[in-house]
């Protein structure tokens, strides 16, 4: 199970990040979701990074089956908003991570379709919090830890990467 908490926490990490980027600078996702003609008042997209930054930090300290169906939910909706997005052949930046120009492109779809299969995965056989997964080996927290954050990082570099024409 502690295969299935990292690839979820890996997710966690990246909606946290992305929230927290919403949150503090809502301007990219808000005219985002204006070229979709879909609501995008500032304070709304402040809100919903605030709730991903939530939900996020709720995987890690409370852990069950509510973080992880919020975490599917939002990942299943950002799916469908960057399918839209990669539909549409706009090239403008997304505002997944605040400032942070990148295009939506096949990737997110990608990535966001895997991430809120990881909730639903982590819902299914409810992961632990953290404190919890190794409570008889604490000492595999440390290097877990390492593989998660590693990887919600590759998983973002590879997000950011220019694709190839």
């Amino acid at each position: 199970m502690e295969y299935a908490a990292a690839v979820y926490l890996m997710a966690a990490v990246l909606l946290g990040v992305a929230g927290a980027s919403k949150a503090v600078t809502p301007e990219p996702a808000s005219a985002a979701l204006a070229r979709l003609e879909l609501y995008h008042r500032q304070w709304a997209v402040r809100l919903l990074g605030l709730v991903e930054l939530v939900v996020a930090v709720s995987a890690f300290i409370v852990g069950g089956i509510v973080p992880a169906t919020a975490l599917a939910a939002l990942y299943a909706g950002f799916a469908v908003v960057a399918a839209a997005m990669v539909r549409s052949g706009s090239a403008v930046p997304c505002g997944c991570f605040g400032r942070i120009e990148m295009a939506a492109t096949r990737r997110h779809v990608v990535v966001n379709v895997l991430a809120a299969v990881a909730g639903l995965v982590a819902a299914s056989w409810p992961v632990e919090a953290v404190d919890k997964l190794f409570e008889t080996q604490q000492w595999l927290l440390a290097p877990f830890f390492v593989v998660v954050v590693g990887g919600a990082y590759g998983v973002f570099t590879w997000l950011i990467r220019p694709t190839s024409r």
